[in-house]
């Protein structure tokens, strides 16, 4: 007898995309890649900059009011803004049904975060986060060997980005360099990955002592900062971040265990391993695999983009959480803001 196999296939889930930066050009890119995502409205206050991703994307709908976009027929809303707008127009698209994915930082305050993790709740909607170095295989490998208790007991951890942004990369922005658009600089901006990456991989952290100041360029925020913590679970935590170092050292996240460590810089997992030896995995030499450097800040990995792009689409189809959900956004916004609030004069509690 001839079975006839039942095929099923996944909803296309139609996009739109407020804001055409740099980093919206790579979330393009990267749906364009999945065959049931389309990218189907485009939105940004300069209308050039948005015709050029839509011309490039065959999208049919551009406009420079992000609340015409809402009116459109899209499943969620990917939000790839200065800052400072996350939490105005997250706020917005979600009273308006729209599920929401916002690139990193979830917003520039805690406050603002919650306000965004509430309303989606509310309205039994999905917000996530653009932490999509989450999903590179250097942080994959290292969660299943933390997971597994090959390291031992987690001691320490420590992030390291000393990386240089010149003077023109301030001016010519009207948003970077600033509290009210940025949040912050070389902490909220250029070290939130590792940041982020640190908390999921260790855990939440408890209380810390920081510093910050703008030690070269002539900005409102931060160019350097440092800290150091006590995680929930009792190890210790060091940051350190610049965009002030004209040298390029590579940004790293160094976790050490009882039993062995890790290092992870960039997309390359390096495991120090108990009896001195030590293993090397280079991920970034899979084609699309590579993420920001010091020195390329323009690279991405499209196949982290695209896991994270993936997860978010399932996530609504599956009416579950997003693995990178609003509440997971929220945990180094807690770290970024107790830094800034710290100041090199106080200890701040984390709750």
């Amino acid at each position: 007898m001839m079975v006839t196999r039942m095929t099923t296939t996944k909803k296309c889930l139609n996009i739109g995309m407020i804001g055409a930066g740099s980093s919206a050009t790579n979330i393009a890119t990267t749906i364009a890649t999945i065959p049931d995502l389309k990218l189907a409205a485009i939105c940004d206050v300069n209308k050039d900059a948005a015709q050029k991703i839509a011309d490039a994307n065959k999208v049919q709908f551009v406009t420079t009011d992000y609340k015409e976009l809402c009116k459109q027929e899209v499943d969620f809303v990917v939000i790839s803004l200065p800052h400072g707008l996350h939490k105005e127009v997250a706020v917005y698209c979600l009273e308006q049904e729209k599920h929401v994915l916002v690139e990193k930082p979830i917003a520039t305050t805690v406050e603002d975060a919650q306000a965004m993790i509430s309303l989606a709740h509310k309205k039994k909607l999905k917000l996530g986060v653009h932490f999509q170095n989450r999903f590179i295989d250097a942080v994959i490998e290292a969660k299943k060997l933390i997971d597994s208790g090959k390291l031992g007991r987690i001691l320490q951890a420590s992030v390291s980005v000393m990386w240089f942004r010149d003077t023109d990369y301030y001016k010519k922005s009207s948003w970077r360099g600033t509290w009210k658009m940025e949040g912050g600089g070389s902490l909220i901006n250029q070290a939130i990955h590792p940041v982020d990456q640190m908390v999921y991989l260790v855990g939440n952290v408890r209380c810390l002592f920081g510093a910050w100041g703008h030690l070269v360029h002539p900005i409102e925020v931060d160019d350097n900062t440092c800290a150091a913590f006590v995680f929930e679970s009792g190890a210790f935590g060091t940051i350190q971040t610049s965009t002030a170092t004209k040298a390029a050292f590579p940004a790293k996240l160094t976790i050490f265990g009882s039993e062995g460590g890790i290092e992870i810089d960039g997309n390359v997992l390096t495991i120090f391993k108990a009896d001195g030896t030590k293993d090397r995995i280079d991920f970034a030499a899979k084609e699309g695999g590579q993420v920001a450097s010091a020195t390329d800040p323009k690279k991405f990995s499209v196949i982290a983009h695209a896991r994270l792009m993936n997860d978010f689409a399932s996530a609504i189809r599956e009416n579950r959480e997003p693995l990178v959900s609003g509440e997971e956004g929220l945990r180094s916004i807690k770290v970024v803001r107790a830094i800034y609030e710290s100041n090199g004069e106080k200890i701040i509690n984390i709750k």
